[in-house]
């Protein structure tokens, strides 16, 4: 991959952790999410409100994929790419394969819920080619995710 490309998927996932930060002003788990289209503009947007909606569906990348479909007009997401700041779950890597979305970019894995971690899970019934890489923005996806799970840590404290 050129450095130009590595530069659009560094400022892509910057966008993707401002949605993160809008969870973690709400104190939500930090997780934020953006759809962009084969011209990289933004589609959708999304960030984790799992708590203020009292329901676990409500996963940034959820959001962002419902707000995509709702801008576009069209369930089928082919040719665009998902920017999440912390590896997809099994539930949200399912939507985004049925979605057609083409690319899965991921800042920083998941060692407890991320997708790579449920080992059981079968896609082949889809055979969806999909690009899924991690790394964009990494350290900064990890300092948001720290700093929220230091600060629950201090208050359960209290």
């Amino acid at each position: 991959m050129s450095s130009w490309q590595d530069q659009i998927e560094q400022e892509l996932m910057k966008k993707a952790l401002n949605q993160a930060k809008k969870a973690f002003n709400k104190n939500e788990v930090p997780i934020g999410a953006i759809v962009v289209d084969k011209n990289n503009k933004i589609i959708g947007k999304g960030y984790n409100q799992v708590e203020s909606k009292m329901c676990q569906s409500e996963h940034a990348e959820i959001i962002a994929i419902k707000n995509a479909c709702k801008k576009i007009g069209d369930w089928r997401l082919e040719d665009c790419t998902l920017y999440v700041t912390l590896e997809p779950c099994s539930m949200c890597i399912s939507l985004i394969i049925l979605s057609r979305i083409s690319r899965c970019i991921y800042a920083t894995k998941s060692n407890i819920f991320g997708f790579s971690v449920d080992k059981h899970i079968n896609f082949e019934l889809y055979r969806s080619p999909i690009l899924i890489k991690e790394g964009a923005c990494k350290v900064e996806a990890q300092n948001l995710l720290g700093t929220f799970f230091k600060n629950q840590r201090k208050i359960k404290k209290l």
